[in-house]
């Protein structure tokens, strides 16, 4: 019998292998028009830069990345890949309806040597100052004929209430923050330690470990909301550490309705991809006309208060 059931099986898969169809390539065609893809912030906050991401979708016979030649300052040449998807030759202009704030690409940016921008568009003057209530235009050319226009309204700058907060913010108490409501615009507020904000690598690298702990906590604030409780979680492997040389840092930020609906209201949406900004990405545009992302705009106000065990 076994021998029976042997012999089927492999006349079933001789006839399998013999008669299966023999596989042809088929040529994938598409008429898609590259349309840019753009992220820009216009910040009220004097800390935070504001800048501009420009992407562009690629046609389907395109390749991802291609062959740069640059000229170093040292008078070098450097030839290396890059990205399809960016663009760096656009002509991006910034608007409050009376003047216009040219940006200009750059591959980054240093700060003590860091870098803390790639491949963005920044505005090199000291002049850009966006005000409360006033509403900004924005417009990207590139030399290949595409374009993008797009508008945002600058938020209100957020007032955290800092004469109701401690001087001190013992890791194991409970501590009420509260801020002007706003009628017409979501907030985000967040809060934690500035060794890990501004110097997260050497922290961890000192074996501090107390990120994973709960000093840092975020909350998004609808318009009717007033306060929020800030306690530090404990975690298990909580041990005491040393708070001489930190502090808390408390952020309350504002955004306009297009910084809202990209990056948190529709952030879940499996429909498409945020422009952060992926590669080329796709989908949906606020504040951008006749391309996709996002034209938003942040205000910011913080606090800081020493820490004690």
């Amino acid at each position: 019998m076994r021998l029976i059931i042997a012999g089927l099986f492999s006349l079933f898969l001789f006839t399998c292998l013999s008669f299966q169809p023999e596989l042809e390539w088929e040529d994938v065609t598409s008429d898609h028009e590259p349309i840019l893809n753009v992220m820009a912030l216009l910040s009220a906050d004097s800390l935070v830069t504001s800048f501009v991401k420009v992407h562009r979708s690629l046609q389907m016979d395109e390749a991802a990345d291609t062959l740069v030649r640059d000229t170093l300052e040292s008078g070098e040449i450097w030839i290396h890949y890059a990205s399809r998807f960016v663009v760096r030759d656009a002509e991006v202009i910034v608007s409050d309806g009376e003047n216009e704030y040219i940006f200009e690409y750059t591959d980054f940016a240093e700060d003590n040597g860091d870098t803390v921008f790639s491949e963005l568009y920044l505005y090199n003057g000291d002049d850009l100052n966006p005000q409360p209530g006033e509403t900004w235009d924005i417009s990207i050319t590139t030399p290949g004929g595409l374009s993008v226009n797009g508008e945002t309204t600058i938020p209100p700058v957020p007032q955290l209430y800092k004469e109701e907060l401690p001087d001190t913010f013992h890791v194991d108490q409970t501590m009420d923050i509260s801020w002007q409501t706003m009628t017409d615009n979501y907030q985000i507020i967040n809060a934690g330690n500035v060794l890990v904000y501004f110097f997260e690598d050497d922290y961890y690298e000192n074996g501090n470990t107390d990120y994973a702990c709960g000093l840092w906590q975020e909350e998004i604030i609808s318009p009717d909301e007033e306060s929020w409780t800030y306690r530090r979680d404990i975690c298990e492997d909580y041990f005491d550490l040393d708070w001489e040389e930190d502090v808390l840092l408390i952020n309350l930020m504002s955004m306009d309705n297009n910084y809202y609906d990209y990056f948190i209201r529709y952030a879940g949406d499996p429909e498409y991809s945020s422009l952060f900004l992926g590669q080329g990405g796709s989908g949906r545009s606020f504040g951008i006309e006749d391309g996709i992302g996002v034209f938003g705009a942040i205000g910011i106000d913080r606090h800081y208060i020493p820490i004690a065990p």
